[in-house]
């Protein structure tokens, strides 16, 4: 069953030196956030998880761009450079699909974002709906400040650039429905093991 606030689903619920990466991941062991790059051009890297290989690009910003396996066009991101993994977050995405970590302790880049809207609809999602939580468009729409703004809402979470470290796969469609996840039965196959995961059951 689909749930949020009022209506929650059930809740089950490298850098510069070897050193700062230490430092960084006993941070993020201890859940704090760690710091994500520290070179000024941003790394990419295919990351092998559960669900398939991952494509994930980080600046120093943060984590900028996440491409599931349904996404990803099999070509690379458009840097300079070839793949420079950062193992750090590498690390953490790695601790979170061995459900070593129950939230995705990564900064997110939403510099690519540019409505205001959309971003702070992304920033709201990430910070108010933990793991085993599930929030529908509509109930995210009202705590973005923007109550009725639930196919606005839609759209900002199909240009999620950073799916899983944003966690749209928690946003649900009103009445007990799963909604879509990046288009098409793969996507929504996908979302569902993404919710399983976290203990919630969708028809």
């Amino acid at each position: 069953m689909a749930g949020g606030r009022g209506h929650r689903a059930r809740r089950l619920r490298a850098g510069e030196d070897q050193d700062h990466h230490r430092r960084a991941r006993a941070r993020a062991r201890r859940g704090h956030r760690p710091d994500l790059v520290t070179a000024t051009a941003p790394r990419w890297w295919r990351q092998p998880t559960p669900i398939g290989e991952l494509l994930v690009v980080a600046g120093p910003r943060g984590v900028c761009r996440v491409e599931l396996p349904f996404d990803d066009t099999g070509i690379e991101p458009g840097l300079d450079g070839g793949p420079e993994r950062d193992d750090a977050i590498a690390e953490a995405f790695d601790a979170w699909f061995a459900g070593a970590d129950r939230e995705l302790a990564l900064r997110p880049d939403l510099t690519s974002v540019e409505s205001p809207f959309r971003r702070t609809v992304l920033e709201t999602l990430r910070r108010e709906v933990p793991w085993g939580e599930t929030v529908t468009y509509g109930e995210l729409a009202a705590m973005a400040g923007a109550p009725g703004a639930a196919r606005a809402v839609g759209t900002a979470m199909a240009r999620n650039p950073v799916p899983l470290v944003v966690p749209c796969h928690r946003v649900v469609a009103s009445g007990g429905r799963i909604g879509g996840y990046g288009g098409g039965a793969h996507g929504v196959a996908m979302k569902r093991v993404l919710l399983e995961r976290e203990g919630l059951q969708f028809t």
